[in-house]
């Protein structure tokens, strides 16, 4: 998939945005860490991976803020299930 882009400049920086479509390809989102790497002329753009530790300190620590689907606990068997 290719496509163009502007450079935007804001302060000291140069902004590139990522369509859409592409962010949704790469997986990423507003706030997620990604790698830069520059070869020759090339710009690549990464998913980071994150550590272990990282993960779980990102995650709610409050049951509360679980995102849960209560519906599911209340549904009967659906096939041959053995309850």
């Amino acid at each position: 998939m290719t496509c163009t882009a502007i450079l935007r400049q804001s302060g000291g920086s140069i902004i590139l945005s990522i369509p859409k479509t592409i962010a949704q390809t790469l997986a990423v989102e507003v706030g997620s860490v990604v790698e830069l790497a520059v070869e020759g002329r090339r710009l690549s753009v990464t998913p980071a991976r994150r550590s272990l530790a990282d993960r779980l300190a990102a995650s709610p620590t409050s049951p509360e803020a679980w995102q849960r689907d209560d519906a599911s606990l209340h549904d009967g068997p659906v096939g041959r299930e053995l309850l």
